[in-house]
């Protein structure tokens, strides 16, 4: 958190009396306290006790300056151009010190919760009562359907009377009975106010009159340039001017109260496609190569993802022509719903769905999670397409052709199914990628042709009884017994088979090769029992 002077100055108003305060840079950075002894250096705030100041105090670029024992202090001392504070009742240097490093120390913290907040997704109304920690001005959040809530408490609450609100919330983001509904009567008097309809407008801080005549700051929440709600607070006057401190603290806290009031928020009206969780997603998928890693990370981390948790792709399909095609965006926000910490991208005709188990532990009970899939596909007349679960979202890219192949492979296999798991279809995309370029005669392991020629020649059924024996592993037991033959029997075959063929069943790559030569012929219609194709 960048400290200035105004922020500084507001902060030290709370803990000690000020007589006078002044910045006129606004914005004047604060890196170091220091005690003035003649000299200055830009960046660092200097503590000056009046009593042994006996000159003027100069300073080629401005500084920050914090005055105490100045009952009689020269204001011809001050430089113009710097930013300063007047407290009394400060008994000296070393105890001014104590009072400046702990309103620093409390700002930083301030700072530290608000992060850390963010990051572990703490609800709304948790969140909005951290800005009471250094916001003495009571905060609150109105939204375009009128809803009013209190971030901070009923104390110092002029917004509206008691009998223009009503006791229960439109919204379901008020989970603890914090937010109020403004009166037909108070929504009346809104929307014939002028100032309130245009600042609905602004995108940066502005000051509004409330209908009791109290001035406020406020900062609209936006999204995908769509008037959400805005922040209001009102605003202490300082020599008949806001307080430059309770401004920019304001703006502080906004920064991060936009992004959980959109994250939490059930309104319609905010498109979540808009976030950067969304567009990082979307780039990961269209442009993987161009994502920067520490960027990638910084903002997972802000929503409490992590780029190694544990992740999976669903790709909704849906019929074309169909209802839906104009209702992505809705569906995607439905999606989402139904299971937390996940993020829908909107991707042609396609919605693709990222799924976070390491927060959400969607994939506990497995059962449970393709039962709601099955009925969401279902309701949205879809089909989807399910990725194995993985570790890294890097990995997203690969992840998600798993999800497309799934879907594919599916609805040519099984097209009475509604979701397709690609660990279900896997060996079907590998028989396809196996033979897409060499014919099946090309694929099978030379020994398996010899014995298919062998048998149509002498009558045998040496090809049967080598692909049952590679069935039990090799366990002349077993193998004799499926066969109806006498082990003995069984032994003279395999002998038999191993002359013919040069066979070495001690080789585990040649057994691999004979098991999907078999495969292969049984996946084009190929009857061991039968010597010939379908």
């Amino acid at each position: 958190m960048i400290i200035t002077s105004p922020i500084l100055f507001y902060q030290l108003s709370k803990k000690i009396d000020f007589v006078e305060k002044r910045s006129p840079s606004h914005k004047l950075q604060i890196d170091n306290i220091r005690f003035y002894n003649g000299k200055t250096e830009v960046g660092s705030c200097y503590l000056v006790d009046c009593r042994r100041l006996d000159k003027a105090i100069v300073a080629k670029k401005p500084i920050t300056l914090i005055f105490i024992n100045a009952e009689d202090l020269d204001r011809s001392y001050i430089p113009k151009n710097c930013d300063y504070a007047i407290f009394k009742n400060v008994r000296n240097f070393f105890d001014l010190a104590e009072i400046v490093y702990e309103a620093i120390n409390e700002l930083q913290t301030w700072d530290c919760k608000l992060k850390d907040a963010l990051t572990s997704r703490i609800p709304l109304d948790e969140f909005g009562a951290i800005a009471g920690d250094i916001i003495k001005e009571p905060m609150y959040v109105l939204n375009h359907n009128f809803s009013l809530l209190s971030l901070t408490g009923k104390k110092g609450y002029t917004f509206m009377s008691d009998d223009e609100i009503n006791e229960s919330a439109d919204n379901a983001i008020y989970r603890s009975n914090f937010g109020k509904v403004l009166s037909i009567k108070a929504v009346r008097r809104l929307l014939i106010d002028k100032d309130y309809i245009s600042s609905q407008n602004h995108t940066d801080i502005y000051t509004y009159t409330d209908p009791n005549k109290v001035l406020n700051i406020c900062q609209n929440i936006i999204s995908d340039g769509r008037y959400i709600a805005r922040l209001m607070s009102p605003v202490t006057i300082y020599n008949n001017e806001p307080d430059e401190g309770q401004m920019q603290l304001f703006r502080h806290y906004f920064q991060y109260l936009s992004h959980v009031y959109l994250r939490y928020s059930e309104d319609p009206l905010i498109k979540r496609n808009s976030d950067k969780l969304h567009t990082l997603i979307y780039d990961m998928i269209t442009t993987p190569n161009m994502i920067d890693a520490a960027d990638a990370s910084l903002i997972l981390q802000n929503y409490g993802w992590s780029i190694n948790d544990t992740y999976s792709v669903i790709n909704f399909a849906f019929y074309k022509n169909t209802k839906w095609d104009e209702l992505t965006e809705y569906i995607s926000g439905k999606f989402e719903e139904t299971w937390s910490n996940s993020c829908a991208i909107v991707a042609g005709d396609d919605i693709i769905l990222v799924l976070n188990h390491s927060i959400s532990k969607n994939l506990d009970d497995e059962h449970k999670f393709f039962h709601v899939l099955a009925y969401i596909v279902r309701d949205f007349v879809c089909k989807a397409g399910v990725s194995d679960s993985f570790e890294g979202l890097n990995k997203i890219s690969s992840y998600l052709l798993q999800a497309r192949k799934a879907l594919e492979i599916g609805q040519k296999c099984s097209a009475n199914k509604w979701y397709f798991k690609f660990s279900d279809y896997a060996l079907d995309y590998m028989y396809d990628r196996i033979i897409s370029e060499f014919s099946y005669d090309q694929l099978i392991s030379e020994a398996i042709r010899k014995l298919i020629e062998y048998d149509i020649k002498n009558n045998t059924e040496y090809l049967k009884t080598l692909e049952v024996y590679l069935q039990n592993n090799c366990n002349s037991t077993h193998t004799a017994d499926e066969l109806y033959i006498h082990r003995t029997t069984l032994i003279r075959r395999v002998e038999r088979i191993e002359e013919i063929t040069k066979i070495n069943f001690n080789d585990s790559e040649t057994r691999i090769y004979l098991i999907l030569s078999f495969w292969i012929l049984e996946k084009l219609g190929f009857k061991s029992s039968k010597l010939h194709l379908k």
